[in-house]
């Protein structure tokens, strides 16, 4: 448990006299305005979703007419926190991103190809930068790293939110492995103690609501709710948001193997529907289509889809109580799926998809 508002207070007192040797009392009340305005910036855009870098600079002897800014090309005006977070959503890939704090309270955002020399501009202001999970901040001749305070927060100066429903994704794997959770429990015909090989009709509600309940009870400052619509037609299966963040994701949960079947005719013939890895892919597809309705219709500036595969494929399986044996029973245990077109490569918007291999109860193993 991390109380972001004291890491921040220690931050600014270990940089605070570096900021007052280089500039003097100016220097002090500055490093205190640029780290809350750093806060700020990434409540509307999260570090972990910048596509480059990011500066952010208070000058010491600027004017709004004159900023440090016009030293690397024409910036542009920005006024509030939503606008610079919308402009850091539409950088280009690996772009440097560059903000500066004027005294009017105003922004000047420059998009930049090449990267500013950050020392020659250290040299009459405060400079903040972030580069792939790397805080620092510069002034004149000091340039100090900031030390992270937990693997999960990408800069110190934001709350975990696409890295810790990640980690939250690690921790439910433990769970799902050997259906721990209750909730998933009713997902196999003959129960959590049966062998484990069927799964019950239509069992994608459960794994969503098991998948819900988990990440309510692990993720924090965040909400998450289960058959969110993207527009008027369209439902995703669970939408997570962090408070006083501009990060969301959409999750869709997919399964595949074996679960019994409704059938539509009078028989006492037990029925089955089976999903092989073309399921996984098709709902890759629907996610990359819910990604880009969303878009459309939300004020999110940093959205992440993220596709859940619970898998529960038994090589050469008959009926939920048939035998098997623990290589037919264990054949898709370490499969790796194979996405075409693959999202994940073709857009920064779409995690690397996450399989949940649930295994069969080994106890109940076919002894040849």
């Amino acid at each position: 448990m991390i109380n972001l508002e004291n890491i921040q207070t220690l931050v600014r007192m270990a940089y605070l006299p570096h900021a007052r040797e280089a500039f003097g009392d100016q220097g002090a009340r500055a490093i205190t305005t640029l780290l809350d305005s750093v806060r700020l910036i990434f409540q509307r855009f999260p570090p972990e979703s910048l596509r480059g870098t990011l500066t952010v600079i208070i000058g010491m002897n600027t004017t709004p007419g004159a900023p440090i800014t016009c030293t690397w090309g024409t910036p542009i005006v920005l006024q509030q926190y939503e606008q610079l977070g919308a402009a850091l959503a539409s950088a280009s890939f690996g772009a440097h991103s560059v903000v500066e704090l004027v005294p009017d309270a105003t922004f000047r955002f420059l998009e930049l190809t090449a990267d500013i020399d950050l020392k020659a501009a250290a040299s009459d202001a405060l400079v903040y930068r972030h580069d792939h999970g790397v805080d620092r901040i510069l002034a004149k001749s000091h340039d100090d790293y900031v030390q992270k305070v937990s693997p999960l927060l990408s800069s110190n100066f934001a709350s975990a939110t696409l890295n810790n429903l990640e980690e939250a994704f690690s921790r439910y794997a433990e769970f799902v492995r050997e259906t721990k959770c209750r909730i998933l429990a009713n997902a196999w015909e003959g129960g959590v103690d049966g062998p484990r090989l069927v799964l019950v009709n239509r069992p994608e509600a459960i794994m969503r609501d098991s998948l819900v309940q988990a990440l309510q009870l692990v993720l924090r400052d965040a909400n998450a709710r289960p058959e969110h619509n993207t527009d008027e037609t369209k439902p995703v299966d669970i939408r997570v948001e962090w408070f006083a963040s501009g990060a969301a994701a959409l999750i869709e949960v997919k399964w595949l193997g074996r679960s019994t079947a409704i059938s539509r005719k009078s028989t006492s013939k037990i029925t089955y529907t089976d999903y092989d890895a073309n399921r996984a892919q098709k709902g890759a597809n629907q996610l990359a289509d819910y990604l880009d309705r969303e878009v459309r219709h939300t004020g999110s500036t940093s959205t992440r889809g993220y596709l859940v595969v619970f898998d529960a494929r038994r090589n050469g399986l008959q009926g939920a109580n048939d035998p098997l044996s623990s290589s037919d029973a264990m054949h898709y245990a370490n499969d790796v799926l194979q996405f075409d077109p693959n999202h994940a490569k073709l857009r920064d918007d779409f995690a690397t998809p996450i399989r949940f291999f649930l295994n069969p109860r080994k106890s109940n193993f076919a002894s040849s």
